[in-house]
């Protein structure tokens, strides 16, 4: 039993490590080696480019967490309250998990992340953020976050871009309800802040 519980545990330090468990590097999946290449061959992503459609998921049949996403993307619903939505090369992605539950503050959530992210490779924390914007979703007032924007390297498509938001939709940032995070390369910061931006707004918890 000792053999198999120092196993189990080695295996989940292996894990959390390449960030497969707390969601610390959300870009960092195994892909085919033609979609690898695709993704370096990619141009830039450009805000002009993105078009965006409501979509929403939850318990069968309901409602529950709600955001505008790219059209043409890929919808892979994780969880009951968590999606992330691709683009066809995966070179691009957009998170969304509602399941946060506001137990804690944005700032406490981020603070948290930036723990959790000890020990990624070549991890660099570009900036930490906090502000507030009004909110598009129906009935909702201003949202307040909490961001955190960081560059890791993946072994697979070198360098990575990754922006995550803890929101607070009912706008003081005192509980976390919505974390929300983009994914790409460094040369599509552009079109990343954008489709961030997009998110904030529209992003909310329904029924």
């Amino acid at each position: 039993m000792k053999k198999i519980s120092a196993r189990v545990l080695a295996g989940t330090a292996i894990l959390v490590a390449a960030g497969l468990l707390v969601g610390i590097a959300p870009s960092d999946a195994a892909v085919p080696a033609r979609t690898v290449a695709t993704a370096h061959a990619k141009p830039a992503l450009k805000p002009g480019s993105l078009s965006y459609g409501f979509k929403c998921w939850g318990h069968v049949g309901n409602c529950n967490v709600a955001v505008h996403a790219p059209k043409g993307w890929k919808f892979s619903k994780l969880s009951l309250h968590e999606a992330k939505f691709t683009d066809s090369s995966n070179t691009w992605m957009l998170r969304v998990d509602g399941g946060l539950s506001g137990k804690s503050s944005t700032a406490t959530a981020a603070n948290q992340r930036v723990k959790a992210l000890h020990g990624v490779r070549d991890l660099k924390i570009v900036s930490r953020a906090h502000g507030t914007v009004k909110s598009t979703a129906a009935g909702m007032s201003n949202t307040a976050y909490t961001s955190l924007t960081y560059t890791y390297t993946d072994g697979a498509r070198g360098k990575r871009l990754v922006s995550t938001r803890f929101l607070d939709i009912y706008g003081n940032g005192r509980h976390a309800y919505i974390e929300v995070t983009v994914s790409g390369r460094p040369q599509d910061q552009a079109g990343l802040n954008s489709l961030m931006a997009k998110a904030t707004q529209t992003a909310t918890l329904v029924g």
